[in-house]
């Protein structure tokens, strides 16, 4: 038998769900800007570090990429908007990380002079953008 509420505690209700739903899209919002600031970071690290600093780039990139994914799984609400961004920045961030592969294995030179350096750090900017982006326009939102 299901329990009736008065206007005030659906309201009250109505208010709990919605300040749940906008916690969980500030999350993703902070999650997306922490990938977005990583991927930014990493690929110099890869591509200019040796030994040990692009070996640690490469070990956190594989825990925060699980740790991105099993907070997502573990989250429990999402929400339409949210969702839609999500999937926009994900394709964006998929093509952005493609280009950049190509570009530090097939273009990048093994003497890598200022220009060279120049051009890394640029596609690096491109490769985190989508999620900085997706970040800023769900914090704008909610």
């Amino acid at each position: 038998m299901e329990e009736e509420l008065s206007p005030g505690q659906a309201l009250d209700e109505i208010d709990r769900v919605d300040r749940q739903v906008r916690r969980s899209a500030r999350a993703v919002a902070r999650l997306f800007l922490i990938l977005g600031l990583c991927s930014m970071v990493y690929w110099p690290a890869v591509s200019l570090g040796r030994g040990l600093v692009a070996g640690l780039a490469g070990a956190g990139w594989i825990v925060l990429t699980i740790a991105s994914c099993v907070y997502w799984s573990r989250m429990r609400v999402h929400d339409r908007y949210t969702m839609w961004i999500n999937s926009r920045a994900s394709a964006a961030y998929v093509l952005a990380t493609l280009v950049v592969f190509v570009f530090v294995t097939v273009f990048l030179p093994d003497d890598r002079g200022p220009g060279w350096i120049a051009v890394l750090v640029a596609v690096s900017v491109l490769v985190g953008s989508p999620l900085v982006y997706a970040a800023w326009r769900i914090r704008g939102r909610r």
